[in-house]
């Protein structure tokens, strides 16, 4: 009762008056992610079925109801929903899939039946449900930033990029659908990335696997990232606004055989930048554009022949920043340092990347699939700083009752530092690849997957960079790189899988071929998946394979910004066991998801981070291991929407010949994160969205000294994101509905460092003065579909 008082309380400034008709616009969907056509919908005492894109539109008298929805591929699902006056309420329902075996029962569908392998990934496959994502609080419109609350860990809200179970940031796949897809590389910051690939509201489905993934995804050591594009019979369009952005989004069909989805996206940042410690004069300008075309030919049966897909991504990247003073404030209660910093000069990254792909798919056979794709990508990148800066470092007064109190009383040291930079790094990377897949029987129980790809890459990286820091009464020269060099690399790569299924067992094993011309290294990776689920409720998954990484781009480079070319693939032999369990509590549904992972690591190529750049020590110098526990709960904590909590646990190591074991800079020990949803009582479409991601912080230490790199431990990371937000449906000829979202990011101005920057006072000791990120931010974000 208690609960039910404080929840009416807090919406009580959120109620208007409205009257007319009530409706309900329900989608019944799997635990997939995907349409459930035909569903039996049961209301009071009447049955309805939904359609075939699994909607059902239903006009009821106000009052709260009980719903009861079936499918024959899925567990039934009961839930209550609120029908209020003048309004059309929106409900999706997941229903999690049953293990069923029809064998006295043909049934013809265009789908695959229920004893089918399915197509997503095998290994800890999370559905993020792509509708929902666009109302969550986020500084970007991109799911890589989100993914800090579905099992990765990142260290700054600015960042699309993650870390998944002691990996870095370069450890991760995306696909989109079958192609690899490719980001830039020379961003020294977050607020210097801008957007992630993905773009929410282009996307049908996606899947992010944190490890353990299968044979055919590509030579990486961490994760999977998989995104497939909307396919829609019908045009909708969708158009964001916000303090931080302009996005637009267009699906649709055109003729009998041709869908598109296209969508662009303007990312400002310049609001957000003037809450960081440095001020100054920011200018960042982020475009990002996406476009899917599908063409689908079909026999008289209308069963697929032939399919031909192409995927254009292009983004072009300005950050410049004038930087002018800035301030640091750092130590104990009572013993409590300051920096005073003064800018004189411009810094500049402007990038032009894309990405151009095209599939070609025939089905000769209604088990046979065989595809050729085609690739390139090519990425334009310009680094130019001149920047000349001073500081003032002096200890602070702590005493509330002095007349000096948070004044500097003591000068500690002075001195200044000069940057110039000249960087420019030309890439290509371009690749054709062959794939195919044949089911051995008409139950689909069995499945051989196969594929092989020519990959070229050219390289060219010139580097003019230098910096001199003026302290303690001495000038030093901190670095100095004059590079001009390239690197050409052709790679053949090859996997076959293949995967049985039988009663409630199904097994998954496959092999991976790398073998790369620039360093003559042959690489094969055997890999294994088990899955027992011995009732509808539990599944039980074992996982066990040999994952390797080939150097690309960054991990050539060293510390000194030449690139090696000899250096081996990264390799690691993972071990994984978990399970999932759905139960009913408090007549709601749950999913409990529990995994404990192994890593043994070989061959590393030792790193260090500054802020979200990889710094590698360009030499094959290290072994290592990794393990933890990674667990999650997520359900309807309050009745009708979807909410989690999820935790990890890790430790990693690795053995340097010469200075023995010491901390990865990825030992993130202990992280939580928390997503929670909350409605209005008498009217759902007022909503309350609740983020809080908290993890104890990484290792850092003295740059450029691997032996000192991870000896100092950084601050723990947490931030709590606020969103309220008010759900429209107008139904109007040109408008169908108008979300409007107010979102409160870091809403305790919690002050998390990023990074340290090292400088010397007079008596020749060095400090590490921390870097902190945003403030307490409002945006305001308005989304329209049309």
């Amino acid at each position: 009762m208690k609960a039910s008082c404080w929840r009416y309380g807090f919406w009580v400034s959120w109620v208007f008056l409205y009257a007319q008709e009530g409706r309900l616009s329900l989608r019944v969907i799997s635990s997939e992610n995907r349409p459930l056509p035909y569903a039996q919908v049961i209301v009071g005492d009447k049955s309805y079925l939904t359609d075939s894109t699994g909607r059902l539109e239903l006009k009821l008298p106000a009052g709260r109801y009980r719903l009861r929805v079936a499918h024959l591929t899925a567990l039934p699902v009961e839930t209550e929903v609120w029908i209020q006056y003048g309004a059309t309420t929106p409900l999706t329902l997941a229903l999690p899939l049953r293990e069923v075996a029809l064998d006295s029962v043909a049934i013809q569908a265009s789908r695959p039946p229920p004893t089918a392998l399915p197509s997503v990934p095998f290994m800890q496959p999370i559905p993020i449900r792509t509708e929902a994502l666009r109302f969550m609080p986020s500084i970007k419109s991109d799911i890589e930033s989100r993914l800090a609350l579905m099992g990765a860990l990142t260290s700054s809200e600015f960042s699309s990029q993650y870390r998944v179970r002691g990996g870095n940031f370069d450890e991760n796949l995306v696909y989109a659908g079958e192609i690899e897809i490719y980001r830039p590389f020379s961003a020294r910051s977050g607020q210097q990335e801008g957007l992630g690939f993905t773009y929410p509201a282009l996307l049908e489905e996606v899947y992010f696997s944190t490890g353990g993934f299968e044979a055919r995804y590509g030579d990486k050591l961490s994760s999977v990232l998989q995104v497939s594009y909307k396919r829609r019979e019908r045009t909708e369009a969708q158009v964001e606004l916000g303090l931080l952005g302009q996005n637009i989004a267009v699906s649709g069909k055109l003729g009998n055989r041709l869908y598109y989805t296209v969508g662009g996206r303007h990312f400002r940042i310049g609001y957000l930048l003037r809450t960081l410690p440095v001020q100054g004069e920011y200018r960042p300008e982020f475009y990002d554009g996406q476009a899917y075309l599908c063409w689908i030919h079909k026999d008289s049966t209308g069963r697929e022949l032939w399919r031909i897909e192409s995927i254009s991504t292009g983004l072009r990247n300005r950050y410049r920043l004038l930087p002018r003073t800035g301030q640091a404030t750092f130590g104990l209660i009572n013993a409590a340092f300051r920096v005073n910093l003064y800018f004189i000069g411009s810094e500049e990254l402007r990038y032009w990347t894309g990405q151009q792909a095209v599939s070609v798919t025939w089905r000769p056979h209604s088990r046979l699939k065989l595809s050729q794709h085609f690739s390139f990508f090519g990425s334009l990148e310009d680094e130019i700083v001149d920047v000349e800066g001073a500081y003032l470092l002096g200890e602070v007064q702590t005493d509330p009752g002095s007349q000096l109190y948070n004044e500097i009383i003591i000068l500690r040291g002075a001195g200044s530092q000069i940057r110039r930079i000249r960087n420019y790094l030309d890439l290509y990377a371009a690749y054709t690849e062959h794939r195919g897949e044949w089911y051995w029987d008409s139950t689909l129980r069995r499945r051989l997957q196969w594929g092989l790809r020519l990959q070229r890459e050219n390289i060219a990286d010139r580097v003019y960079e230098w910096s001199a820091l003026d302290s303690a009464d001495y000038v030093r020269m901190e670095e100095q790189y004059p590079w001009n060099q390239s690197v050409r690399n052709t790679r053949l790569i090859g996997f076959v899988q293949q995967g049985w299924r039988w009663q409630r067992w199904r097994l998954e094993g496959g092999m991976r071929l790398h073998y790369s011309l620039l360093n003559r290294q042959l690489l094969l990776s055997p890999r294994a998946q088990l899955l027992y689920q011995p009732s509808d409720k539990v599944q039980y998954r074992l996982g066990i394979g040999h994952y390797a990484q080939p150097p690309f781009y960054r991990e050539l480079r060293d510390i000194e910004y030449r690139l090696i070319p000899s250096l081996r693939a990264q390799q690691s032999l993972q071990l994984l066991a978990g399970l999932d369990y759905r139960f009913t509590a408090w007549e709601r549904p749950f999913r409990y998801f529990l995994e404990a992972y192994y890593k043994h690591l070989w061959e590393l190529i030792p790193y260090e981070i500054e802020n979200v750049r990889l710094r590698y020590y360009g030499m094959n110098a290290a072994n290592g291991w990794a393990a933890g526990i990674d667990t999650r709960l997520n359900g309807e904590f309050l009745r009708g929407v979807d909410s989690w909590i999820a935790m990890g646990l890790l430790f990693t190591r690795e053995y340097i010949p010469g200075i023995g074991w010491m901390r990865r800079p990825s030992d993130q020990r202990f992280s939580i994160a928390l997503y929670l949803q909350d409605e209005l009582p008498t009217n759902p479409l007022y909503k309350l969205t609740l983020q809080l991601v908290w993890a104890t912080g990484t290792p850092f230490g003295v740059p450029r000294r691997l032996a000192a790199r991870t000896i100092f431990q950084m601050p723990s990371y947490g931030r709590v994101d606020l969103g309220l937000s008010r759900l429209f449906l107008l139904d109007k000829r040109y408008l169908k509905s108008l979300w409007v979202g107010l979102d409160v990011f870091n809403l305790f101005q919690r002050f998390n460092v990023v990074s340290y920057q090292w400088i010397a006072d007079v008596y020749g000791l060095r400090w590490a003065v921390p870097n902190y990120l945003s403030a307490r931010l409002l945006n305001v974000r308005l989304i329209g579909e049309f």
